[in-house]
């Protein structure tokens, strides 16, 4: 009879173990379900950008063509599928409507602004890493350098931080502005050859202009944001 009792649980046990093992399973994928569930997010929430530069951002989660975007100023900054143009200086608020709800992105444009010595001088930024470095280095605070002739064609100085670099070689003219081992800035009133990364060039000086400028002993150069043409 023992042996009987004994037999009938075993089987027992062994016809509970497949429903118990499928209830973990089950669990299991459900909890994993959970887990990987995205969320809906933009991935950038404040953006700083130079006039006539571009951007893009995204909204992790959710399904492109589903949408839509908007601005708070056109004349500031223009959007089309999460492709920002910043057109002037100003401040809009870029709009990632989804599912009746809401995403935004707040977009501050403003020139970057250069002084050689006392001279402010109008520069076309590139649109690239680096200076985008730079914008976010001088955010709160201008930054001053103390520049030293070189070459009879240039004057560089310490940035006194790392930026991000892309160097190639090139042959560089006067009002050309260069990032040189990624710590140091140049620019230009004559030409050489060599490896930098592009920062932008100066459009309002002649090669003349800028000897008189820098051509005549050490200088200071300063670099702000500068919110008025």
């Amino acid at each position: 009879m023992k042996r009987i009792i004994v037999f009938t649980l075993i089987i027992g046990l062994l016809m509970m173990m497949p429903s118990c093992v499928r209830s973990q399973s089950d669990s299991g994928t459900a909890s994993a379900k959970s887990k990987t569930k995205s969320v809906i997010k933009l991935t950038k929430k404040k953006l700083s950008m130079e006039p006539g530069t571009k951007r893009s951002i995204r909204l992790k989660g959710a399904k492109a063509s589903k949408v839509k975007w908007t601005t708070s100023d056109r004349k500031t900054a223009t959007v089309s599928r999460g492709k920002i143009k910043a057109k002037k200086e100003g401040t809009a608020t870029i709009t990632a409507k989804y599912k009746n709800k809401k995403y935004k992105c707040k977009v501050t444009v403003k020139r970057l602004s250069l002084m050689l010595g006392d001279t402010k001088v109008n520069v076309k930024w590139k649109d690239n890493e680096s200076v985008a470095a730079l914008r976010k280095l001088v955010k709160d605070k201008s930054l001053t350098i103390q520049m030293s002739m070189y070459g009879g064609f240039e004057q560089v100085g310490s940035i006194g931080s790392s930026l991000p670099r892309n160097d190639r070689q090139m042959t560089t003219s006067a009002g050309d502005i260069v990032l040189y081992s990624g710590n140091q800035i140049v620019v230009f009133y004559g030409s050489n050859s060599w490896s930098y990364t592009r920062l932008g060039h100066i459009t309002d000086k002649t090669a003349a202009e800028l000897k008189d400028i820098l051509g005549h002993g050490d200088i200071k150069l300063s670099i702000s944001l500068d919110s008025n043409k």
